[in-house]
């Protein structure tokens, strides 16, 4: 079964409650007890890199599900995203509260109700957002760390509504460059907005965050679907058969109402390739041996791909002037580490814009050492 020492939630009661305890515990029991440890408390928010493949909406589902008929890759002891593997971590051995869902945009950073758009089923079932996780006074009072992984989705949306135009024989001259800038400073000024949140109500807090792996290794696309039209009335025959009709009301709580799925498929909407074979950009390569294999991109593509994630990188390292402009104070505090030149093999990645657990676990050990320097 899922390992009783993981030390994550998604409910802020349940949150309040790990992070009472742990601070409890450190109060008033002897420092030689077994388990007695000053825990670092982190929120984490992001989009599919802390969160793939949907895991926001699968945790309990995925447990029961995988030790009943067997489905793999959806419980709580799956290491499928960066947060799976920090959350294990034993030598960082935090309490994480995970708002993260896989489709966020940036936006959702400095939103102070959730926007109900972008993420996975955000408008049947919100994520908490940021703002209102800092509203709880134990959680302000404690708090360490905000882990925050955004900003990719709002990059290839931008690229693929307007910043591409139609191939002109040169990938430079082929996009709108003010408007992909343009695209990356409003990730920077909704990053500003968090840090404002963190100084207002949990100013002793470290805020980590990241710049992207340059995705140039797949052009294969999302592969990750899930169809759920039909699974509610299979779980709920299931939990009666197996008389465990107590565990729908908490897997309603953390927002999965398992007699009510309704129809929901998971597509990608941030596959560039498409949006480049539309605009009659040079074709990727195809190896002809196994041509599913989706390895190898075009040298056009590649080269512009690398320009997206330069640009975020150049207006993420501009949030301390965009923060000073703002609230004329120095910003303090805030870290972001370069991943472009990490995990650049393809065995490292599931698809175009994700990777796979290996990879995952690579960038989760970069976060746990940098975490671990500065809390």
């Amino acid at each position: 079964m899922a390992s009783a020492d993981i030390d994550y939630a998604r409910n802020v009661k349940k949150f309040e409650k790990l992070v009472a305890r742990n601070r409890w515990q450190v109060n008033n029991l002897p420092s030689w007890w077994p388990g007695v440890k000053a825990k670092p408390i982190i929120i984490s928010e992001g989009d599919s890199w802390f969160d793939f493949p949907v895991k926001s909406l699968t945790d309990v589902l995925g447990v029961f599900l995988r030790y009943t008929v067997g489905l793999q890759n959806f419980g709580m002891d799956s290491k499928t995203n960066v947060i799976d593997f920090l959350s294990r971590d034993k030598q960082l051995d935090g309490i994480f509260f995970r708002l993260e869902r896989s489709g966020d945009h940036a936006k959702e950073l400095a939103a102070k109700q959730p926007d109900k758009i972008n993420g996975v089923w955000e408008d049947k079932y919100p994520s908490q957002t940021l703002y209102s996780a800092l509203q709880n006074k134990t959680i302000r009072k404690h708090l360490q760390l905000i882990c925050i992984s955004a900003g990719g989705n709002d990059m290839v949306n931008g690229v693929r509504h307007g910043v591409f135009h139609t191939y002109s024989g040169n990938w430079q001259t082929s996009y709108d460059h003010e408007l992909l800038v343009e695209t990356a400073k409003e990730i920077a000024e909704h990053y500003v907005t968090a840090l404002e949140y963190r100084d207002t109500f949990a100013p002793q807090a470290q805020v980590l965050t990241h710049v992207y792996s340059y995705a140039v290794q797949l052009h294969s696309g999302t592969s990750t679907q899930f169809d759920l039209k039909d699974a509610g009335h299979l779980i709920t025959q299931l939990l009666k058969f197996l008389k465990l009709d107590f565990i729908v009301d908490p897997l309603k709580s953390i927002g999965i109402n398992v007699k009510d799925l309704g129809e929901y498929t998971l597509t990608s909407e941030a596959n560039l390739h498409e949006t480049f074979n539309e605009l009659g950009w040079p074709e990727n390569p195809v190896d002809s041996e196994n041509p599913k294999s989706g390895i190898g991109v075009n040298v056009e593509r590649a080269e512009f791909i690398k320009a997206m994630l330069d640009t975020l990188h150049d207006q993420m390292q501009n949030i301390p002037q965009l923060y000073e402009q703002r609230t004329g104070k120095q910003l303090k505090g805030f870290h972001c580490i370069d991943l472009r030149h990490e995990v650049q093999d393809p065995k490292y990645w599931a698809d175009f814009i994700h990777l796979n657990g290996d990879g995952y676990k690579i960038i989760a050990e970069i976060f746990s050492k940098k975490i671990q320097e500065i809390i």
